[in-house]
């Protein structure tokens, strides 16, 4: 076998396969995730044809899709985010309990196989749920209003996320020797992810700069959460209001400005004092708007969100493997002491 098959199936992820598959553990996790997302999808869609039935409104049927789309995917996402950190938060954890993680140690494969093996095995029942639910999501397109690329990009942010919380979970249960400790970080860093992030912007959003030539866009740290390119993807429409602060502006310089959302999502803004060299008291101001699905300013302009979603989370990936590679072995070779070493 070559190196390449050798990588990426080792002893770790037969044995992983067959103990995770011969259990009805797996078969009943997939049933359940099955009905709870198939009944997701069945409350929605039922929702939203009884609330253009009641209103006679046409614009919201034709609207069925978009809706029931990014219900699914959000509700998707939230559901992966409770599995995931529960697959892999004991893979490490699990055998130091039962003692058998030294006779990993023993075997030729190093630190890293015994890692991917684990991960692996893993996120490959992630990608076995994703495809499960093809068949669901495949019926938004009788609706009309979404588009193949749409899913398969939502699908993508999906499963990058998946995979950020795994490799995170697998981090935990290196760097904790109980199962217990390693999951509920696991779950907090989870939860930090996908909510905390987006806690951030309503915390620190960003301040409307009268001056700017772009639209505001919310703080980088908050493209860390899949729901905002998921919400962005599914409503194909930019984000307005979201992490911006509609507040006092220049309050140093004596001027201040207040902004309100009007019926179409466009924010108006009117300065209440007199800044140094702005213009009177109630002068509108109308700040730019965001125009199509891209990061309007910041540190990823141009960007779409869900590209600096993925970078994001895909540099955090590779930060906690090579921590959890460094950590796993019971004898760690630093690299300063292995110089030191040479040089004597």
């Amino acid at each position: 076998m070559n190196r390449i098959a050798i990588a990426l199936w080792n002893p770790i992820v037969a044995k992983e396969y067959r103990s995770r598959m011969r259990t009805w553990r797996s078969p009943l996790a997939m049933t359940i995730y099955i009905l709870l997302l198939g009944g997701v999808g069945w409350a929605i869609f039922s929702s939203t044809a009884s609330s253009a039935r009641n209103s006679f409104n046409g614009a919201q049927a034709a609207n069925y899709g978009q809706v029931l789309f990014l219900w699914l995917i959000l509700f998707q996402m939230v559901l992966l985010a409770f599995i995931t950190p529960a697959l892999t938060a004991g893979a490490v954890s699990s055998e130091r309990e039962r003692q058998t993680i030294d006779l990993l140690f023993v075997t030729k494969l190093p630190a890293f196989s015994i890692l991917w093996g684990k991960l692996l095995a893993s996120m490959s029942f992630v990608i076995l749920l994703l495809l499960l639910s093809v068949p669901i999501f495949s019926l938004v397109f009788l609706f009309g209003g979404i588009e193949l690329d749409q899913v398969l990009i939502a699908f993508l942010v999906t499963a990058v996320a998946a995979l950020t919380l795994g490799i995170i979970g697998l981090a935990c249960s290196t760097a904790f020797k109980r199962t217990l400790p390693a999951t509920v970080s696991a779950y907090g860093a989870a939860f930090i992810l996908l909510a905390g992030s987006l806690l951030f912007g309503l915390l620190f959003p960003t301040d409307i700069n009268p001056n700017a030539t772009k639209a505001p866009a919310p703080p980088a740290v908050t493209y860390l959460s899949p729901i905002l390119p998921l919400v962005v993807i599914g409503m194909n429409a930019p984000v307005t209001g979201y992490g911006i602060r509609n507040g006092v502006y220049n309050m140093a310089q004596g001027g201040g400005m207040a902004c309100s959302a009007g019926p179409n999502g466009a924010q108006s803004c009117y300065v209440t004092t007199v800044p140094i060299g702005k213009g009177a008291v109630g002068q509108p101001f109308n700040p730019p708007q965001p125009i199509g699905t891209t990061i309007p300013s910041g540190l990823f302009s141009g960007w779409q969100y869900w590209q600096a979603t993925i970078t994001m989370q895909l540099a955090i990936c590779l930060l906690a493997l090579i921590l959890s590679a460094l950590l796993l072995p019971p004898i760690r070779h630093l690299p300063w002491r292995r110089r030191a070493r040479v040089v004597a």
